[in-house]
């Protein structure tokens, strides 16, 4: 006859069926653990939370897992505070004017070693994998929201207006990337130039100081409430743009009609060229043979300076060197070495 099957397994079956299971359970309460503490920053080795939260200067409270190595940065005052602060193999992209000599710090052979450029588009930002984005309140709304819904933390840092904004600016970034000795230090080093630079021009009584514009090819930069406009005041000169009040917005400038009635001493002419036509030399030469300005002092005594816009348009640490070079271009003799 054959064997009878009752439905019941031996015990010797049923135990290594336990074993087996209890060895299965075990293996994925393994498993969950693993993921769970990747997802919240934990550190097998340290047995510690790497986890750490920051406010950015748009009052969001922005949350990294651990201190980033994968950064992209959109702006181009961010690429030179990023670039001084991290180095660049924690950098996964800068912004698309790195390169740029007449408008970023940011050399060829940076923007060769970090190898990317973005601009605003997700899918070439979001293709490099970055564990933090680090943008400035100029980058629009929707770019900063539609990052975050993806998972991607975001900096916002301040358009700086002032020094102070600046020096905010910079220990906030540097906080966010888990670097705030470093940003201290930065700040330190602005302080020093600064306060070296100050020394130069201290020797300049109120009635030394001399009138300046700046200008880029469409009309004349430096209004009130920017960046520029307190660099001028810290270079120890008169900003000619500094009396009128116009609206904020990258669309309001005053029109170079108005040159007369301010007669600079020098102007600062544009380099960068953003449009077509746009060329220094020929710029300049139109400036002098304009008869509305025969009389302006800068034209007759051929005070018209090229003048990079990467100083003009600073957003970073290199304010320092922005007010190094007006002072430099306005009162060049105070930079003379004296003979012994």
């Amino acid at each position: 006859m054959g064997r009878i099957h009752t439905g019941h397994a031996p015990a010797s079956d049923l135990a290594d069926i336990a074993g087996r299971i209890m060895k299965r359970i075990a293996v994925l309460i393994f498993l969950c653990f693993i993921l769970v503490t990747a997802g919240c920053g934990m550190s097998l080795s340290g047995g510690g939370d790497s986890s750490y939260a920051v406010t950015d200067d748009a009052g969001r409270i922005v949350t990294l897992r651990h201190k980033p190595v994968a950064i992209v940065s959109l702006t181009y005052g961010t690429d030179e505070i990023l670039a001084e602060l991290v180095g660049l193999k924690r950098i996964r992209a800068f912004s698309k004017y790195a390169g740029d000599e007449n408008i970023t710090w940011i050399t060829e052979e940076q923007k060769k070693e970090v190898s990317h450029t973005v601009d605003l588009n997700m899918e070439a930002i979001m293709a490099l994998r970055p564990d933090l984005v680090v943008a400035s309140s100029s980058v629009p709304a929707n770019v900063i929201d539609t990052l975050e819904s993806m998972g991607v933390p975001v900096y916002v840092s301040n358009t700086s207006k002032n020094w102070d904004d600046m020096e905010r600016k910079i220990t906030g970034i540097a906080a966010a990337c888990g670097e705030e000795a470093a940003g201290r230090q930065m700040v330190a080093d602005m302080r020093a130039k600064r306060e070296r630079i100050e020394q130069r021009l201290s020797v300049l009584k109120p009635g030394q100081k001399k009138v300046v514009l700046a200008m880029f090819f469409r009309g004349i930069l430096g209004k009130k409430g920017t960046l520029f406009n307190e660099i001028l005041s810290m270079a120890h000169v008169i900003n000619g743009a500094d009396r009128y009040d116009l609206p904020h917005g990258v669309n309001a400038y005053l029109s170079p009609e108005i040159i007369p009635e301010i007669d600079p001493e020098v102007i600062l002419c544009p380099v960068w060229q953003t449009m077509e036509g746009d060329d220094t030399a020929e710029f300049i030469k139109q400036m002098e043979l304009n008869p509305a300005l025969q009389n302006v002092r800068a034209i007759k005594n051929h005070k018209l300076i090229p003048f990079s816009e990467r100083y003009k348009y600073v957003m970073s640490q290199h304010i320092t060197d922005s007010i190094e070079a007006i002072a430099k271009a306005v009162y060049p003799e105070l930079w003379e070495e004296k003979s012994p």
